[in-house]
């Protein structure tokens, strides 16, 4: 795909090419998509951006609510994502729809709503997307810190929001000589016989990504405690602790049933254990004295 005919923006090795029905519709990728973004590849999902009909049919049976802008639709088996804002009326300001092995997609928006500031790809659909074809055998998101240490290894620190994702973030790089892939979101992988982590646009409070990505060393969860120290966890605690921070789409069976899967073989792969940390420097030490 060459640049006159649409971008490429490549996340955690999954490639999302978008075209453009006319070149009116282009808009710049923010700031931290388009870190991601590539000069060419074969795409594994081409998207066309297009202006909305005025008389875009009604969405088909709900899937689920986002409580916030977004919903999703059965749309003859395939998915319609309907984006929707107080600001902009009733009628959504864009719609995504997709085929159900999601390698090709539309998305519609609505020329008066359609900001100068606003790619089509914009939350909440380049996530969307990506879990969706990451639920097509291809891995998993977590809500977690990734860092790459000295010697390029993955550490992946997970937990819910408020866990301490950003505060490890912040220790290891004032440490210096670390690279956080992001301090969110991040992707693993099964990729030529290793697990990889993943950098993601999707940030913290800390606002780091890139993309970058390493094997993955180890998986760890964090719990904010009096000391800090690494407890071993039974497998099937483990994996229930990771899909509680993962974002499959839960209305998809075929992707949640892959997600448990990939959880499974991921513990049984790789360390997963429960960090007790104090927000210092001993995390660093703690995670040297494991690996």
């Amino acid at each position: 795909m060459s640049n006159s005919a649409g971008e490429i923006v490549r996340i955690a090795n999954i490639a999302i090419g978008i075209r453009y029905a006319d070149e009116s519709l282009r808009r710049p990728l923010s700031e931290t998509v388009s870190r991601f973004a590539v000069i060419d590849g074969e795409p594994d999902i081409v998207i066309t951006v297009d202006v909305m009909p005025v008389d875009l049919p009604p969405p088909g049976r709900l899937l689920f609510d986002s409580g916030a802008v977004w919903r999703a639709y059965d749309d003859d088996g395939g998915f319609r994502i309907d984006c929707s804002s107080e600001v902009f009326g009733d009628v959504p300001y864009k719609s995504a729809f997709f085929d159900r092995e999601l390698r090709e997609g539309r998305i519609l928006v609505r020329p008066e709503a359609y900001l100068d500031t606003m790619h089509a790809l914009d939350y909440p659909l380049d996530e969307v997307v990506v879990a969706h074809l990451l639920g097509r055998g291809r891995g998993v998101e977590l809500h977690g810190c990734g860092i790459i240490d000295r010697d390029g290894r993955g550490q992946l620190f997970v937990g819910q929001s408020g866990a301490g994702k950003t505060t490890t973030a912040r220790v290891w790089l004032a440490e210096g000589h670390y690279y956080i892939v992001s301090d969110d979101r991040v992707v693993v992988r099964f990729v030529d016989g290793e697990w990889r982590m993943f950098g993601t646009p999707w940030h913290g409070e800390a606002e780091l990504s890139a993309a970058l990505s390493a094997p993955l060393a180890g998986i760890h969860l964090l719990v904010q405690a009096s000391r800090t120290e690494l407890v071993s966890l039974p497998p099937a605690q483990a994996a229930a602790a990771l899909f509680g921070c993962t974002f499959p789409p839960f209305y998809d069976a075929e992707a949640l049933r892959f997600t448990l899967e990939c959880l499974d073989r991921i513990v049984s792969d790789l360390p997963v254990r429960a960090l007790r940390f104090l927000p210092d420097r001993s995390v660093i030490d703690c995670i040297r004295s494991a690996t």
